[in-house]
């Protein structure tokens, strides 16, 4: 996590409101924030984000283990300075809820937070706020009619924290919204050509699944696929035909085909194969949304090396939901996690290219 310039103060919830975010890169929706406050003169320290559940049974138990988990990893990081705890509950009110009643309806999660950091007897929390449409409400405050429903400072009034950030070259980024609409699945007009299309290719490669070839036939194909769509993204091209889109969605579901996507996050594929792994993820329509993993993986991995940590998260986000147990996928989260450079996957993915090499070698001369 970057840490904005150490000359703009901070301080009090208006200010952290306004903040939010440009420490997690993205305006969050729908989502819980944790942030520690450390003793260095910006104050800001580490910051990691969840899903807000839309359960409210599941909220104490959520507060609980997101406290314990926080905890947890910034002690790991090197953070065992933190003073104390901002909580952000960031929520779009729901069909006929006003921003005030989608306000109280979260201080019951604002209280299990605080309850939950007492209970591990660290960093306490020092405020709770909550962010719900362009206006926020600071839980601790019990002053009537005081730090409720505030709206947020326009980023045209130059005090404000965020235009002093903007005059240092931070930017709030994109909403959450925006960041998943890239990858989220897609029907298209003619849907039920591509379902048909996603349920011939499903039947053979579950035949394949069940059925290996030796001569790795099925996984040639794919391989071949892969090649000429990325040369046909890179020319231009913004979509496959449904037969292709469906071989490569179901296709790429095989790990020494996954690994072979890895291969293009050089430099100069980037862009294009980006276009290429979110287009096939936005295909991976119901009932495939679970092939899409290794797609979505792919992006992420993709959009990691372009140093777009949110896209990268939110995409690893939903294949993890899709698959808990994709090794891969959870590889690449700890690994951002961890804040491990991205060029790390460079040799991985050279070896795989040339694993691969040796592999069809090995094969042509059998």
């Amino acid at each position: 996590m970057k840490t904005p310039n150490p000359r703009i103060k901070v301080d009090g919830p208006a200010d952290f409101a306004q903040l939010l975010p440009f420490l997690v890169g993205h305006q969050p929706e729908d989502c819980i924030a944790l942030h520690g406050r450390i003793a260095t003169q910006s104050g800001t320290g580490p910051t990691m984000t969840l899903s807000l559940p839309d359960d409210p049974a599941t909220w104490q138990a959520t507060a609980a283990a997101f406290a314990a988990k926080f905890t947890r990893i910034t002690h790991e990081h090197g953070h065992p300075d933190i003073l104390d705890i901002v909580v952000f509950l960031c929520r779009t009110p729901r069909p006929g809820q006003s921003a005030e009643e989608t306000a109280e309806a979260l201080r019951p999660l604002a209280d299990y937070f605080v309850d939950a950091f007492t209970d591990l007897g660290r960093a306490p929390v020092m405020s709770t706020i909550a962010l719900v449409d362009n206006r926020w409400w600071a839980y601790e405050c019990h002053l009537p009619g005081c730090c409720e429903g505030e709206p947020l400072p326009s980023p045209d009034d130059p005090t404000s924290v965020a235009a002093q950030l903007a005059r240092h070259g931070w930017t709030p980024g994109r909403r959450t919204s925006e960041i998943t609409q890239e990858f989220q699945p897609e029907e298209p007009e003619d849907a039920e050509d591509l379902r048909r299309a996603l349920d011939n290719e499903g039947a053979a490669w579950a035949q394949y699944c069940a059925n290996p070839s030796d001569d790795d036939t099925f996984l040639q194909g794919t391989h071949a696929l892969v090649e000429t769509a990325i040369r046909d993204f890179g020319a231009g091209a913004n979509e496959l035909a449904h037969d292709i889109t469906a071989r490569l969605i179901h296709g790429l579901n095989d790990e020494w085909a996954r690994d072979h996507g890895l291969e293009h996050i050089e430099d100069d594929e980037l862009p294009h194969a980006r276009r290429l792994w979110a287009f096939l993820a936005r295909r991976a329509i119901p009932p495939y949304e679970v092939a899409a993993v290794p797609a979505l993986t792919l992006l992420a991995a993709v959009a990691w090396r372009q140093d777009d940590i949110p896209t990268a998260r939110y995409a690893l986000k939903r294949a993890l939901t899709l698959d808990p147990d994709d090794d891969f996928a959870d590889a690449l989260h700890e690994a951002i996690n961890h804040e491990v450079d991205a060029t790390s996957l460079l040799p991985i993915a050279r070896k795989a290219k040339a694993e691969r090499h040796a592999r069809a070698e090995q094969k042509g001369r059998a």
